[in-house]
């Protein structure tokens, strides 16, 4: 993963720490595969920093982790079950949150966590549209939709949907 640059938050120094001791590990890697195995650890580590950081600065001295036959049998007791239904990013974020929650994260933590605000990377300002701007992109997507642009979006509330989906089995089932 020569020349990937992490936009992580943290510093400048510490990422050329990190990234010139895994090309060290890289440079005296003899075999291919093991050069892969390293430059992929390179870019998890580096990828996930700011989550490894958050972990070890909460104080928690218990920092928990599945083996990786663990997390096989966890990943495969959800996607076993309407394994068709997902595509791949929510497939990847359900078994991201079914390992948290095995690995006994707090999950309204986690919530707490994602509702704060996070600071934003420079160049991704709030960006203020004019009345007449709004006017034409709202245009724009109606063209591009057409007669999709006009139905109303419902929320369902997930016992109803439970319901629903029980029903439909039943139903199916006759």
């Amino acid at each position: 993963m020569p020349g990937v640059k992490y936009t992580e938050p943290f510093t400048e120094r510490k990422s050329r720490m990190a990234e010139g001791a895994f090309d060290r590990i890289i440079g005296i890697t003899d075999k291919e595969t093991k050069r892969k195995a390293v430059e992929q650890a390179k870019a998890y580590i580096l990828g996930n920093w700011s989550g490894i950081m958050i972990a070890m600065k909460s104080g928690d001295s218990n920092v928990r982790c599945s083996a990786e036959g663990h997390v096989s049998h966890v990943y495969a007791d959800r996607m076993s079950s309407r394994p068709l239904g997902w595509c791949r990013t929510g497939a990847d974020k359900m078994s991201r949150l079914r390992i948290y929650r095995q690995n006994q994260g707090n999950m309204l933590e986690l919530v707490r966590y994602q509702k704060k605000e996070m600071k934003q990377v420079s160049g991704a300002e709030e960006i203020i549209y004019s009345a007449t701007e709004m006017i034409r992109m709202e245009k724009a997507n109606k063209r591009k939709l057409g007669v999709l642009a006009d139905l109303p979006v419902y929320d369902i509330p997930y016992p109803q949907i439970k319901k629903i989906a029980a029903l439909k089995n039943h139903i199916w089932g006759l």
